[in-house]
């Protein structure tokens, strides 16, 4: 009895243990971490980062496969033959047992092994181009979540900040409209003002739950294991120092058209496209060659010739071995050298034709997606670096701004409390100090998301060409 009541004091205790873990679990609350933290988090755990570091292993896996042509194929073989012929030199023997102790087999068409070797390198050189297009636009997909957050955190903060001061207003109008000093209609404008804020705050808390989740997701994470840093907002941003944008979009376009790895990736289709096409042009350009030979003992299972002679003398049986063969195990060796060339690939109708002809069609196909693409960031860099230099300068304005209203709005508090102006003409100065500080904030995430779309859009990991000052 004894020994069952302290199983289940065991067992209960185990149990509320677990419990007590698990409720600590759920309510452990997000670690807060950097841009660059968050960026590496997720490049760790992205399964698409993931794939194509694999498929860089397998491109260059690919060049040395192209490299092992070059090696010589060396085997043993060991083969036994049987064999039946009425008459003729196939009729003096039944067969024969082989073993090659080595052999040698090596063949190779000079044009077709250069630009195989050079297709597979250009596409070991796109693989890795792909590499870091996925890595941009994880970090770049990343960043912007991570803004989206500390958007979203600081519009709780903002909204709770101005329900604070309407509800200090609310009570000011209260206790004035005790005294007789203003008329009931100003204390219910206070009031309806203040409750109108209240489904704003609802929506931007809904909207920092949402941007949480997506961050995590971004991350990888299933939980909700990591919010922002909010220091980031602290910082002075760097300056953005252009006097005609103009000359900086045009060189940001053409480090873009250098340096983007989709630009790249193209450009290296079109060559490998080029390669492909040579490969099958040269069956017919070069010959084959190979080299071929072995070493090893051959055993012979000759037939027996009846070649019994009658003479004067009495009947003699010459010996025809060195014809038939002898059973007795000899050592054998034989080279080969060869050059083949393939006639038929020089008509139109061959396969080999209507490959190289489809390769030729795909070097045209790519020059037409690099045009397109070229188009394409001609315009994305514009518009990126247009948002980038807007943010910069509404983030100068709007800094100074915020200031003054905040005092706008502490004059205009004092000046209500002494009945110099109406309750309208306050709230008018609340308004006006939560919109400069909305501008503000806005700015502030535009101007890093812009930053991180013109890092993706020109392919470059140095934020200083983006900045740097108009030359």
């Amino acid at each position: 009895m004894k020994v069952a009541l302290r199983d289940i004091i065991f067992r209960v205790s185990v149990i509320f243990t677990m419990l007590l873990l698990s409720v600590s679990y759920l309510k452990a609350e997000p670690a807060g971490i950097t841009v660059d933290e968050a960026v590496k988090i997720a490049l760790e755990s992205n399964h698409d980062y993931r794939i194509a570091e694999l498929r860089t292993r397998e491109a260059d896996e690919k060049v040395n496969a192209v490299w092992g042509q070059l090696m010589p194929v060396l085997e043993s073989e060991a083969s036994v033959m049987r064999q039946y012929a009425e008459n003729g030199f196939m009729s003096l023997s039944d067969g024969q047992a082989d073993i090659k102790f080595i052999q040698m087999k090596f063949g190779i068409n000079p044009g077709v092994f250069y630009n195989s070797l050079q297709a597979s390198k250009k596409s070991y050189s796109a693989s890795k181009e792909d590499l870091r297009r996925i890595k941009s636009e994880v970090e770049y997909s990343v960043i912007r979540s991570y803004f989206d957050l500390l958007l979203a955190d600081e519009m709780i903060g903002l909204k709770k900040e101005s329900l604070e001061v309407l509800k200090v207003n609310l009570k000011d109008v209260k206790n004035m409209y005790g005294t007789g000093t203003v008329p009931k209609f100003e204390v219910l404008q206070a009031q309806v003002r203040m409750m109108n804020l209240e489904p704003e705050l609802f929506n931007a808390e809904s909207g920092s739950r949402v941007a949480l989740e997506m961050f995590n997701h971004r991350l990888g994470g299933g939980r909700n294991l990591y919010t922002v840093n909010k220091e980031v907002l602290k910082g002075e941003v760097k300056p953005v120092i252009c006097i005609e944008p103009d000359k900086q979009i045009d060189m940001l376009t053409s480090v873009a058209l250098k340096n983007r790895p989709e630009v790249i990736q193209i450009r290296k289709k079109i060559e490998i496209a080029e390669h492909s096409e040579n490969v099958y042009s040269s069956y017919y350009l070069w010959p084959s060659f190979s080299v071929g030979g072995y070493y090893g003992m051959t055993k012979l299972d000759p037939n027996g010739i009846d070649s019994t002679i009658a003479t004067p003398m009495g009947p003699i049986t010459p010996d025809f071995s060195g014809i038939s063969g002898s059973d007795q195990w000899q050592n054998t060796w034989q080279v080969k050298v060869a050059a083949t060339y393939r006639w038929g690939a020089l008509f139109p109708s061959d396969s080999l034709r209507a490959q190289e002809r489809e390769e030729r069609l795909k070097v045209k196909e790519g020059e037409q997606e690099l045009a397109r693409l070229r188009s394409a960031i001609s315009v994305s860099i514009n518009s990126s670096y247009s948002k980038l230099l807007t943010a910069y300068l509404t983030i100068k304005s709007q800094r100074e701004n915020v200031k003054t209203a905040e005092e706008g709005l502490r004059i205009a508090r004092e000046s209500y409390r002494a009945g110099v102006i109406k309750n309208s003409e306050l709230l008018s100065s609340e308004l006006a100090l939560t919109s400069a500080k909305t501008s503000y904030i806005n700015a502030l995430y535009s101007y890093y998301v812009a930053l991180a779309e013109l890092k993706k859009e020109t392919g470059i990991e140095d934020e200083k060409i983006i900045l740097e000052e108009c030359r």
